[in-house]
């Protein structure tokens, strides 16, 4: 009798192991930078916290470097659910159907990180994540990645050519040919202050600057770092013309079949990601610049960023009264 019953209580708990086995999620994560990078701190937070709120049920595999493809890439394979969690560029959103959350990707817009991080915090920033699910393109927004700001650096090659200067005007920048990632908003910025937007895919960025294919690039002074950029262009033009607004993205096939319980451990992993990766970028950021007499590059500033800020209007000019009035909202620092 007492075999009998610890029979069945070991095959109920086989079933039981069987039936939670089955339940398991196993979801995959593209990160386009490496481990050094705010958005992948941000990412292994999430799992972390996404793996002990469902008691192990749920876990992240994380693809760093770009391991599972472009940023471009990317975005399609959360549209066609082949990709379930990738960081996407807000800027880069209104590509695929997103166009208010692309507002806040236009230049000159946020002074500081600690601005950027109010107004993810805030009324707007929350509600511009909705409209990505409302917008029906494939992606739910999850939260925000706070950034640093992007801005120019340009090779030894191209800073002899507008005369070794110790600080950088609009009038130097003309013409030069600048590399930029897969965003139309980040295009016309280059276009409208006087360069030539040249795309060219991330991996292949340092090639193409110790080439000369191009006299420079833009990115935030954290990825200038870590991803070795200051080796072939250790000229960095401090213009912090757009914040990088990094957002948290899911496949919107995947979401829809989570349960109720399973949106919420989501939701609560990716607040967790985001404010691991705004603390990890706003230490980075300022040590980074600590950095450059070491690394051996030099910080040029802007002598006239009225004048950047004022060739960048027609931009806005060109959007709808909705994406105006958004603008307008985040100029005036009501979030």
């Amino acid at each position: 009798m007492k075999k009998g019953l610890c029979l069945m209580i070991a095959l109920a708990m086989l079933l039981s192991m069987t039936a939670a086995t089955a339940e398991s999620i196993l979801l995959t994560w593209n990160e386009v930078n490496g481990e050094a990078y705010g958005a992948t701190v941000g990412a292994h937070a999430f799992a972390e916290r996404m793996e002990a709120l469902s008691g192990g049920t749920m876990q992240i595999d994380l693809y760093t470097n770009g391991a599972l493809g472009s940023e471009q890439e990317s975005l399609q394979g959360l549209q066609i659910g082949t990709l379930d969690f990738f960081r996407g560029n807000a800027s880069t959103l209104p590509d695929y159907g997103a166009d208010l959350i692309g507002a806040t990707g236009f230049p000159f817009l946020f002074d500081s990180m600690e601005q950027f991080y109010d107004f993810a915090t805030g009324e707007l920033g929350k509600a511009l994540l909705e409209s990505v699910e409302a917008a029906d393109c494939g992606f739910v927004a999850l939260a925000w990645l706070v950034e640093g700001p992007r801005s120019l650096f340009i090779t030894e090659a191209a800073y002899q050519r507008i005369g070794a200067p110790e600080s950088v005007s609009l009038s130097d920048i003309k013409g030069l040919n600048i590399r930029v990632p897969e965003s139309s908003v980040i295009h016309d910025t280059i276009d409208a202050l006087g360069m030539a937007a040249i795309p060219i895919t991330y991996s292949e960025l340092v090639r193409s600057l110790q080439s000369g294919n191009v006299d420079g690039a833009e990115n935030g002074v954290t990825s200038y770092i870590s991803s070795g950029f200051c080796e072939a262009a250790p000229y960095f033009i401090e213009d912090a013309h757009i914040f990088g607004c990094g957002v948290i993205l899911m496949s919107k096939a995947r979401w829809d079949a989570l349960t109720d319980a399973q949106k919420g451990w989501v939701r609560e992993a990716a607040q967790a990601a985001s404010d691991a990766c705004y603390e990890y970028n706003r230490v980075q950021e300022e040590a980074c610049f600590d950095r450059f007499d070491t690394l051996g590059v030099k910080l040029l500033p802007v002598t006239d960023i009225d004048r950047w800020q004022d060739a960048c209007e027609p931009l806005y000019e060109r959007q709808s009264d909705e994406t105006q009035a958004i603008i307008d909202q985040i100029q005036s620092g009501e979030f």
